[in-house]
């Protein structure tokens, strides 16, 4: 789909400012396990139905060694104002005023979605919420530092199959 760097291919590697101070590159290279990357937008309804689930795989699968990081396009204020709202621990990257590193990406749409290792090699991609394509990704992160797949969704929550970026 356009926008989306599809399975196979390599992500450019970037280095942006860290929400909390310091900076933090990507691709995370030589590293173990997967990252799972998310670019986002605050104003984007589907970002904010998407980003508990992914606090929830942080939860689950950071503690083992798999990386989820926020990419937002909101600056710091803006990025640090969303992650106390939904009580974000994961790590979140601020792309510059200009979006830099998200036109660097061709993105199209937020939230886009990447699974990569540690050379840069997309493994999985997507754009918006896709409630099996997400526990997917999830599922290959887990396995890729031979953690538990997380549980994502819990009986009785109403969360949409698809819902676009």
């Amino acid at each position: 789909s356009p926008g989306v760097i599809q399975a196979g291919e390599t992500v450019p590697a970037f280095t942006l400012p860290l929400l909390g101070g310091g900076e933090a590159t990507l691709p995370v290279r030589g590293a173990k396990g997967l990252t799972l990357a998310v670019f986002y937008k605050t104003t984007c309804p589907t970002c904010l139905l998407l980003f508990p689930f992914l606090q929830r795989i942080h939860e689950q699968v950071g503690p083992a060694g798999g990386r989820v990081v926020g990419i937002s396009q909101d600056g710091i204020e803006g990025a640090g104002a969303f992650a106390r709202e939904l009580g974000l621990t994961m790590p979140i990257l601020v792309d510059g005023e200009d979006w830099p590193i998200s036109r660097l990406y061709d993105l199209v749409a937020v939230p886009t979605l990447y699974l990569i290792d540690g050379a840069g090699m997309v493994r999985r991609s997507g754009a918006g919420f896709n409630r099996q394509e997400i526990q997917a990704m999830a599922d290959a992160l887990a396995a890729s530092v031979g953690a538990a797949a997380p549980v994502l969704y819990h009986q009785g929550e109403s969360i949409p199959d698809f819902k676009p970026g």
